[in-house]
Parts: structure tokens; sequence; C-alpha cells
């Protein structure tokens, strides 16, 4: 009796964290349905920091689509594309969005195999791809010691080959893990969330205007090793620099 009551205890604690997450979103999801977008905003942030980041962006971007907040829409949309490049639903309403701001210009976006690359990459998040790491090896080293114990022919071929199918699955959670963390620690995008910035020739407030921006705009982090100012590159091929506050990074 002990054991089953304990076996309970163990299910209820690890479904707790799904829960946590399930009602905001539903929650959300149901402010969505009735028109409270606002609302909805604030639960789909709650459903997001227990980590289903790729659909809550995604809502959100909604959310702030259809209240006429097109940058807030656009930075929504484009960190759930960052975790999810090759996503066409994200990558339609991007395009919808561009079209609501002012400058109209299309976001650049990977090629074809880098999308599919990073796709791969983000099958799983990072804790996934830790554990899958940790469990494969355990079972590489299992199938090792079947090799080296094993009286067997056949069994100690198997159990070799299967150890090094398992080593090659484990380095690629590894890679997988470690490519994931890269990405997300990258941002090497933003979005213009200024009504107008100027964009300037050099960085300084006193160089000429190249040209003009809006908000909503998504640019190109060229460079971002001088305090205070980014160096951008928009999809049309023009470049210049701006003032940091003028950009959210992605």
């Amino acid at each position: 009796m002990k054991t089953v009551l304990y076996n309970i205890i163990i299910c209820v604690a690890l479904c707790m964290p799904a829960l946590a997450v399930a009602q905001p979103k539903a929650n959300a999801d149901a402010a969505y349905r009735a028109g409270d977008y606002q609302k909805a905003l604030k639960y789909y942030g709650d459903a997001r920091k227990g980590g289903t980041a790729v659909e809550t962006y995604y809502n959100m971007g909604n959310a702030h689509y259809r209240m006429g907040n097109y940058p807030q829409a656009m930075i929504a949309y484009m960190r759930a594309l960052k975790q999810s490049p090759a996503n066409g639903d994200i990558l339609h309403n991007i395009e919808i969005t561009t079209n609501k701001t002012i400058d109209r210009l299309p976001v650049d976006t990977d090629v074809f195999i880098v999308k599919w690359y990073k796709a791969v990459v983000f099958v799983l998040p990072i804790d996934a791809w830790a554990v899958m790491a940790l469990v494969v090896l355990a079972l590489a080293l299992i199938c090792y010691l079947l090799y080296l114990f094993m009286d067997s022919l056949n069994i100690r071929r198997v159990a070799f080959f299967s150890s090094v199918i398992l080593s090659m699955v484990f380095l690629l959670s590894i890679w997988c893990a470690y490519q994931q963390r890269t990405i997300l620690l990258t941002h090497d995008k933003g979005v213009v969330i200024t009504e107008a910035v100027e964009v300037k020739s050099s960085p300084t407030p006193k160089s000429g205007d190249a040209f003009v921006i809006h908000e909503g705009t998504a640019v190109t982090i060229a460079d971002d090793d001088i305090k205070g100012w980014y160096s951008i590159k928009l999809s049309d091929g023009r470049q210049g620099w701006v003032a940091s506050s003028a950009i959210e990074l992605i």
C-alpha cells in the first residue's frame, strides 16, 4: 500500500509542471476567443515561463496583431521563428505583419538548408537533449560491457555495433543541445521599436543621416561591439548605425 501511495505521489509531482503550464494557456486561449487580447497576453506570458516558447510566442504575436500593435507582433513572431525556422504559419504571419509596417521590408530568413538544420536542432528542448544524451550513454556503456564479457559471438557482435550507434546518438544529442543554446544566446536580429529612427553613417550622434526606418521593421545586427550602437543591415541591402535603444533584440 505504501509503495502504491508513493508511486501516486511521484506521478502527481511529475505532472504538476505540465498542469502549471496548461492552466495559463487554457486561460489565455479563452481570453483570446473572447476578444480580451490584453488578458490573453498576460496568460500567454505565464505559459511561456513554463517552456512552451514557440506556441506561446506565436499566440502572443496573434494577440498583438489583433490589437494593432504590429511592432510587438513582429517581435513575438520572430522569437517564435527563431526556435521554429521552417514553420510556414509563422513565416506567413510575419509576411502579413510586414505589410502593416511603414517600410514594408521583407524579413531576412535563413536559406533552406539552414532552416531545416535548425529545425532538427529544435526538435527537442535543451533539457530533453541532455536527458537523451545521458540515457543513450548509459545504454552504450551497457552494450560495451556485454561486448566485453559475453561468451556468445552473436551477442557480442550485436552489442558492439549497438554501442557504436548509441555513441553516435550521444554525440548528436550533445551537439544539438550545444547548437540550440548557441542559437538562443545569439541575438543577430532585431525589430525597430521607436516610431521612426534615423540611421547614421557612423556610430556618433553628429554623423550624417543615411536613411530613416520605422517601427516594426526587422533588421539584422551586423555589429554590436560599440556601446549604445548597433550596426544594422536591412533586407534590401542598406546598412548603417542606430542607437541600441531603438532596437528590440530577438
